[in-house]
């Protein structure tokens, strides 16, 4: 393959070159018979037409890239169309020196056994899959050009050149297998070592590019997962409380809605906890507020204990306030043993407040409600009531439960 592409092609650069017919300086995409300059007869006309037959040769295996019936017909009707021309205006430069001999006459016969042999390999019903009946004739096309061109025209253009300087033609056929028989082996050899080098060299363009490719599509996946991660990212920032890694008050918002609505569905039990740290503003104003965002972290972790089922969410609402969601089967599945473990818990964590007018350490009072929800129910509604539980949780020294 001829690509003149470096390696820092990109896949999609790869892709198009493989889409496209030609490329720079008109060499096909397949080369599989590379000229070699060993296929010069000397005669400027038959060794043009033997490089546009050499170009056509190729034309035709590029088709097994897209693998199409009608591609393949056009590129072998191009090629015997343009095979027969070539031995006709062959025929009519040899036949003006060997006139009625027997070596033109084989040589007739040579070009008239080979387009029915061609047509016989591409005949339908061989039961030969597309791609193999191509491949056949590739193979025949690149064996009968390299042998016809070099044993057979070069010997009639090396009789040619000897007639043309004034050799009778006997002696200029004993003169040209002399020097064919002298020098055919080695120039097949040099060829066919030529044509090993030029292919090879194609081949290590397109390890190079195939290289390329794949350095790219690993980059692609990677941006892939980059942006997946980068999304993902960027959906928990949106749901996340920065500080304390708990759900947001947006997210609780939504989460809320749609739990209420599975309740209502499921006929089970929602569990609404509303928490409030009682006297923050004072550990604030004591200790600072990086003691306070300490605090504000430790709790949330406790909080996180508490929320290990599947259908338990735990948030911060804003400021010292947080809340808890979760739905059980029955109001009776998360209900005051749940609201003390986590009213103990805080206390049991010890941070320091001694401003505070409840205790010497952070405690937290909580409002609760667990309820089937009913038609009239809303989250507005049911949110009130829990708010106004933790109020009345607040009203009675803090540090306590009010269950509804």
């Amino acid at each position: 393959m001829t690509m003149n592409s470096t390696t820092d092609t990109s896949a999609a650069d790869f892709m198009d070159l493989l889409a496209q017919p030609e490329h720079t300086g008109g060499a096909h995409l397949f080369e599989v018979f590379p000229w070699n300059d060993n296929f010069n007869t000397g005669n400027a006309l038959i060794d043009e037409q033997h490089k546009r037959l050499v170009d056509l040769l190729n034309q035709l295996a590029g088709t097994l890239v897209s693998n199409r019936e009608c591609e393949v017909e056009a590129a072998f009707t191009e090629l015997a169309a343009y095979a027969d021309y070539h031995f006709s205006a062959e025929e009519e430069i040899w036949s003006e020196c060997f006139a009625d001999d027997p070596w033109l006459h084989n040589h007739l016969a040579a070009h008239g056994a080979f387009l029915p042999k061609v047509q016989d390999l591409k005949r339908p019903g061989s039961g030969q899959a597309l791609y193999q009946q191509i491949e056949g004739m590739v193979k025949f096309l690149i064996r009968w050009l390299a042998f016809h061109i070099i044993v057979e025209d070069k010997r009639f253009a090396l009789v040619v050149a000897e007639v043309q300087a004034g050799v009778p033609l006997d002696e200029a056929k004993l003169k040209a297998e002399r020097k064919m028989g002298a020098s055919s082996v080695r120039l097949l050899i040099d060829t066919v070592l030529g044509m090993y080098e030029s292919l090879s060299s194609r081949t290590l363009n397109l390890l190079r590019e195939r290289r390329a490719r794949v350095e790219a599509e690993e980059k692609l996946r990677q941006a892939y997962v980059d942006l997946e991660a980068a999304n993902r990212r960027l959906e928990e920032s949106a749901i996340t409380d920065d500080l304390t890694g708990l759900f947001n008050r947006r997210h609780f918002d939504a989460v809320f809605a749609a739990e209420l609505a599975r309740a209502r569905r499921e006929g089970s039990a929602l569990t609404l906890v509303l928490l409030d740290l009682d006297h923050f503003k004072r550990l604030n104003d004591t200790y600072g507020h990086v003691a306070g965002d300490a605090a504000l972290v430790t709790v949330a972790g406790a909080l996180r204990e508490h929320c290990r089922r599947a259908g338990d969410y735990a948030f911060r609402l804003g400021g010292e306030e947080f809340a808890l969601l979760a739905c059980s089967s029955s109001p009776s599945g998360r209900g005051h043993e749940l609201f003390e473990a986590i009213r103990r818990d805080v206390q049991a964590l010890a941070i320091p407040n001694s401003r505070s007018a409840t205790a010497p350490m952070l405690t937290v009072s909580i409002g609760a409600l667990v309820r089937v929800p009913q038609p009239a129910d809303t989250v507005q509604t049911l949110f009130l009531e829990a708010d106004r539980l933790l109020y009345e949780a607040k009203q009675q020294g803090r540090n306590r439960i009010v269950c509804g």
